[in-house]
């Protein structure tokens, strides 16, 4: 069952707030610059908007950054050891279906995925993210 809770204190955070929107400008530029449109089903929209981004926060968020948390020195830096490492794990693990470029452009949005996990110390921060980014891009960049 869903914390309403922690998720409500998530939407009273003007800095996750900010997150959730800072994809904006890009969406925007895709959608002005986007003449053809891919078209999308509604299924493949909900895997890649709700199922995938769900399971790689799980995975990447759940388990091994707190993994690496663990085993790692801690640091008072915005951005941790171990955010960086599975960060970098989450776009290395983007090059199995995606060209390298691709990938790579995985790893910021990745830094802030886990930056909320290690701030908000709720898996709804980083899956809430990762859903919304998901979604903006596949609404703007297709249509279903």
């Amino acid at each position: 069952m869903i914390e309403q809770t922690e998720i409500k204190r998530l939407y009273r955070e003007k800095r996750f707030l900010l997150l959730l929107l800072a994809p904006l400008p890009l969406w925007l530029y895709l959608y002005s610059t986007n003449s053809a449109g891919y078209v999308y089903t509604l299924e493949f929209f909900l895997t890649f908007a709700l199922l995938y981004p769900i399971a790689e926060e799980v995975l990447f968020r759940g388990v091994i950054q707190p993994v690496l948390g663990k085993k790692l020195p801690a640091n008072n830096k915005t951005i941790s050891t171990a955010n960086i490492i599975t960060s970098l794990l989450f776009s290395a693990a983007h090059l199995i279906n995606h060209p390298p470029l691709w990938a790579l452009a995985t790893f910021i949005p990745s830094l802030i995925y886990g930056y909320t996990m290690e701030r908000y110390k709720t898996l709804y921060g980083p899956i809430i993210l990762h859903c919304g980014y998901n979604a903006g891009y596949f609404a703007v960049a297709g249509q279903m």
